[in-house]
């Protein structure tokens, strides 16, 4: 999808890598599924190819989604396995399944998404969810609701158990 909005949009390997401030070359390997960017670096090529949150998100799923069917998604995370929940025709949220292996994040920068508002349940484990330097630790059973806009991350502090999670995140007005 990242390289057919490049093509569309006419431009080269490295006039998007240099707006998104990577490598032509990695952004190549982005382009082939051979690597996956960090959250951060991945809403930086969004920006730089004018894309939407949900457009990097979409998914050839019908409308239920069974948990084997979910379509893994390149999150860019350390020890994280990311998911497509909802179906690639819901316009009004997105619904994201994370695991998060012993001492896994979302990745090693602080990320933001131009979003109303993200919604997290924890299913099992626990999960440290920073927003802009300040910590909060969820257990399973507990959520947090917040501003995507401002700087964030996850990870599972837990040297020996899985961490679950859904996410729900909520676009933008239009």
């Amino acid at each position: 999808m990242l390289r057919e909005q490049r093509r569309r949009l006419n431009l080269t390997l490295q006039e998007v890598a240099d707006r998104a401030g990577i490598t032509k070359g990695f952004l190549s390997e982005v382009e082939r599924d051979r690597a996956a960017p960090s959250v951060a670096t991945l809403l930086k090529l969004r920006d730089a190819l004018s894309l939407s949150v949900s457009s990097l998100f979409r998914s050839s799923l019908p409308q239920v989604v069974r948990r084997h069917e979910r379509q893994e998604i390149p999150y860019g995370g350390i020890g994280m396995i990311c998911s497509l929940a909802s179906a690639r025709n819901s316009h009004r949220v997105t619904a994201l399944h994370a695991e998060f292996r012993p001492q896994g994040r979302s990745g090693s920068e602080p990320h933001a998404l131009d979003s109303d508002e993200e919604f997290i349940l924890v299913l099992a484990g626990t999960l440290e969810v920073t927003i802009n330097d300040e910590v909060h630790t969820l257990r399973a059973g507990d959520s947090i609701t917040f501003d995507p806009r401002m700087p964030h991350s996850f990870r599972n502090p837990s040297k020996s158990h899985l961490t679950r999670t859904l996410c729900i995140v909520a676009p933008p007005p239009k």
